[in-house]
């Protein structure tokens, strides 16, 4: 498995090294709303562009499973949200319980979106207008009136008002996600 993944990293790294470091200098920033910005970017420059751009049986015929790039495109985009907000949190001398709330709701966020944006592209729409439309209607709709009686904030992947619950409705966007991609395969 860490073979293919180096092979994943190189293969992501060739192509899109210039997008990836422009987007990694920006997850440095320590501000939540702007890193966010910064973590949807990095998602839909990962295996949603490749599906967009129907690279993905170029890819298959490396050896990558459906599996493999489903995952290691996600364990990328894990990795490259926790090192950045380790370090920025170093940098900046935030304490650990902050930095932790912020890890938090960076990878819930990241594996919501990730997830929403496979999705969008498996089923043949654009990796980047869609799940930005979505981004703008999670904002809108979980800041509307009170936060302590939307009941969207308790699961948006933005607002995070209950931990839990939106790390449950994350984790589920990941499961139909992979099933979407592995099971159902890219629109062609």
């Amino acid at each position: 498995m860490l073979n293919k993944f180096e092979g994943y990293l190189l293969k992501e790294f060739s192509e899109k090294a210039g997008r990836l470091a422009v987007f990694s200098l920006g997850l440095f920033i320590p501000v939540y709303p702007v890193r966010i910005i910064f973590i949807f970017l990095t998602i839909v420059s990962l295996l949603p562009l490749d599906i967009h751009n129907k690279k993905i049986t170029a890819l298959l015929a490396l050896p990558f499973t459906r599996n493999d790039l489903f995952f290691n495109s996600y364990f990328l985009l894990i990795i490259l949200t926790t090192i950045t907000e380790i370090i920025s949190s170093a940098w900046f001398n935030i304490n650990y319980y902050s930095a932790g709330v912020f890890l938090t709701g960076s990878l819930i966020f990241a594996t919501a979106y990730y997830s929403i944006a496979v999705i969008c592209t498996s089923f043949g729409l654009d990796n980047f207008g869609i799940p930005f439309l979505i981004f703008l209607a999670d904002l809108i709709i979980g800041g509307v009136g009170n936060m302590n009686i939307n009941p969207f904030s308790y699961i948006s992947p933005i607002h995070q008002k209950n931990i839990f619950t939106a790390l449950g409705t994350a984790v589920v966007l990941l499961i139909i996600a992979f099933y979407v991609f592995v099971k159902k395969g890219v629109k062609k």
